[in-house]
């Protein structure tokens, strides 16, 4: 009988060893299985984000072949050299390169397009500072003014809070404002004069040029001067043929750019704010914008667009810049 109970005992040892047994080989066996699933996934993610970068990169020189006609149709040269201006600044980020490449092609003059443009820098080694009140009429600068003997002042209105602040570093003020009969009071570093900015070749009696106002004041020769335009949607037509030569003369240009609906952009000036923009982003950079006004168009990325800012530009040469961190433009 003992014989028997023992017998008994030792298969059911051997059956609870054989069943240890088998659970670890099926554990080995989960355990190879989910190495491998781990490894398989693995490669799949990274064979998936290859492909998806191959893809982008495909997709974005995709572009100009899918769209060439269309380019063709619409200025090719023009929108192909404003499409690489937009692969440049964007470093071919999708989610922004593709956020603005249709509007180079279906609204060129788009706010949204040109906005790159003034992407402001911080100058390197050079404080900034505000010059008169902190409502409208004042406007950052760089702390640099040692040079500057004369500023042009353009738009005046009872406002000459700025002007104000310029004369009392010494500079000499040239202020045009053909809507105003005089100023509100007068410097003896002031020099106003009854006329408005107009486009090259549109002079008028009450209307002049900024190369013409630049002869007849005998600055031809002077350089490290200030610009100031604030004239209500005048800005674009009165840069727009201006001569780089003369804006080159400024070591400061400020301005408050207005934007109109684009639809009431006349046919001739389509691309008027890429233009005009463009013209002075290439010898001077813009360290600082303000939206003026508190309608807000359109969030583009984590920036603002306004139908009022006001850009600070300084001269290239002789500065050096960095990544400005800051989100612009400032409320």
């Amino acid at each position: 009988m003992e014989n028997e109970t023992q017998k008994i005992e030792l298969k059911n040892i051997d059956f609870h060893i054989k069943s240890i047994n088998n659970n670890e080989k099926i554990y080995s066996i989960i355990k190879i299985m989910l190495f491998l699933q781990l490894i398989i996934s693995f490669i799949i993610i990274i064979s998936f984000v290859s492909i998806r970068r191959l893809y982008k990169k495909y997709k974005l020189d995709l572009f100009n072949d899918r769209n060439i006609d269309k380019i063709k149709e619409n200025n090719s040269n023009f929108l192909m050299d404003k499409i690489k201006l937009l692969k440049m600044i964007t470093n071919n980020n999708k989610n922004e390169y593709n956020g603005i490449k249709e509007c180079l092609i279906n609204d060129p003059d788009s706010i949204k397009c040109i906005y790159h443009l003034i992407s402001p820098k911080e100058v390197l080694d050079k404080n900034r500072i505000l010059m008169g009140s902190k409502t409208d009429g004042a406007y950052v600068m760089i702390d640099d003014l040692n040079n500057v003997k004369n500023a042009y002042s353009f738009g005046i209105n009872n406002n000459i809070i700025f002007d104000k602040a310029l004369a009392d570093k010494g500079i000499d003020v040239y202020m045009y404002d053909h809507t105003i009969n005089k100023l509100p009071y007068e410097n003896s570093k002031f020099h106003w004069k009854k006329i408005g900015i107009c486009g090259k070749n549109k002079n008028r009696t009450n209307l002049k040029d900024l190369e013409y106002l630049i002869k007849e004041n005998g600055h031809t020769d002077e350089n490290n001067m200030i610009l100031k335009i604030d004239i209500e949607y005048g800005e674009w037509d009165s840069l727009l043929d201006v001569d780089e030569k003369y804006l080159n003369q400024f070591k400061f240009i400020l301005i408050e750019y207005h934007f109109k609906n684009d639809t009431m952009l006349n046919e001739n000036n389509k691309y008027l704010y890429y233009n005009v923009m463009k013209k002075i982003s290439k010898n001077h950079q813009s360290f600082y914008v303000r939206c003026n006004g508190r309608s807000r168009l359109v969030k583009f990325g984590v920036n603002r667009i306004c139908p009022y800012l006001e850009v600070s530009y300084i001269i290239k040469k002789g500065y050096k810049f960095i990544k400005d961190e800051n989100i612009y433009p400032i409320h």
